[in-house]
């Protein structure tokens, strides 16, 4: 079930239960990591096959590189077969902190999360990656020609595929903020230039050092805010009486008892 008991407890306990999350997610990782592993060359030759001119060949500068580059796209690939199961880890931690109607949002938060995940990987391989390909290629001229290795070439590709699933998750992340009352639905609206500006900067350090490839992240996750805003305009902030816990209910109740 999503949904936990709620329990307060001792910082410590705290700690012991976010270090069980965190082993649980490592070991789920490292028991899919063997499947990714032999998957990776397969995707890495649809990357290239896709992704490359017809004829051109990716280079690698040291006699290990290609097994590197296999093992770091096994682990990509690992991540994102896990993702559901890790972000069922890290729910299992945040929700006994949790009231009962924010946890009734869980399931919805969760499946709207890694849709929202997939639509950004789907949008940075179909869309993003090919056109910073196109775009680095067209710096060639006669007597200049581009030397790509394959480690730079799968980098770029893990790191629009990671920031992108980041970045959209954005209409979530808003709605729950909304939904839980921590903050208002006014006080993000007010905050719209900070947020733009905070998009860029945070675009600009998981792409490429390149305008264009920060726009193509920036522009598609400033939208997915705004799309977030509209979500929230339709979601009521919980309640004083609705945020009172079953359990501290029952015990408010109890002490009220002559």
């Amino acid at each position: 079930m999503l949904a936990g008991e709620y329990k307060e407890g001792t910082f410590v306990e705290h700690l012991e239960d976010l270090r069980w999350a965190i082993i649980r997610a490592l070991v789920s990782v490292v028991l899919v990591y063997p499947v990714a592993y032999y998957l990776s060359d397969s995707l890495i030759n649809l990357l290239v096959t896709e992704f490359c001119p017809a004829g051109m060949k990716l280079r690698y500068f040291s006699p290990v590189e290609p097994l590197l580059v296999r093992l770091k796209m096994s682990l990509y690939l690992a991540l994102f077969i896990c993702m559901p199961y890790l972000m069922r880890q890290a729910w299992g931690f945040i929700a006994p902190g949790l009231y009962s109607r924010e946890k009734s949002l869980a399931g919805w938060l969760l499946l709207s999360g890694w849709l929202l995940a997939l639509l950004g990987c789907a949008f940075a391989m179909f869309l993003i990656f090919p056109l910073v390909m196109q775009f680095s290629l067209g710096f060639q001229t006669e007597y200049l020609e581009a030397a790509i290795g394959i480690d730079q070439f799968t980098g770029l590709f893990g790191m629009l595929m990671l920031g992108f699933a980041v970045m959209f998750q954005f209409p979530a992340g808003v709605f729950l903020l909304v939904r839980s009352g921590l903050v208002s639905l006014e006080r993000i609206k007010s905050m719209r230039a900070i947020i733009f500006v905070a998009i860029l900067i945070v675009s600009a350090i998981l792409t490429p050092p390149d305008v264009v490839s920060q726009l193509m992240m920036g522009v598609p996750t400033y939208l997915l805010f705004e799309l977030g805003l509209l979500a929230a305009a339709f979601a009521k902030p919980a309640t004083d009486v609705e945020q009172i816990p079953p359990s501290a209910a029952d015990d408010k109740e109890n002490n009220n008892v002559p």
